[in-house]
């Protein structure tokens, strides 16, 4: 039986940011973040700390703040080098990982851990 969860459960919004790069009307580089889902627009996930030894395992490896996301599929998700925001939580996520459940295009499986300062 695959991971999955029940419709009650995402009920956690999160903002799923690509750095995009471009330049203005002037000429001059411009940088933002876009969400890819449309501006203001959240994806609800079922997002659960890490916790108990689970926690000690992820020190040893030097990861902050780690915490899994189960999201429905998107093709907009699978991209390792987005920004991850929980609900208006300004503090930034990266994502360790991605895993789309037994290849199923259903849910994916998102590990992120707490962004660094540096970009």
């Amino acid at each position: 039986m695959s991971k999955a969860a029940n419709p009650g459960e995402l009920r956690t919004p999160v903002y799923f940011m690509r750095h995009s790069r471009d330049k203005d009307a002037e000429g001059y580089p411009v940088e933002e973040d876009v969400n890819v889902f449309g501006a203001g627009v959240p994806c609800m996930c079922k997002w659960v700390n890490a916790h108990g030894t689970e926690v000690f395992q992820t020190m040893q490896l030097e990861i902050k703040e780690p915490a899994t996301i189960t999201a429905r599929y998107s093709p907009r998700l699978l991209d390792k080098r987005l920004i991850v925001y929980k609900g208006e939580d300004q503090r930034p996520y990266e994502i360790i990982s991605i895993d789309d459940v037994e290849e199923r295009h259903v849910w994916l499986e998102i590990k992120v851990q707490r962004k660094s300062g540096a970009r």
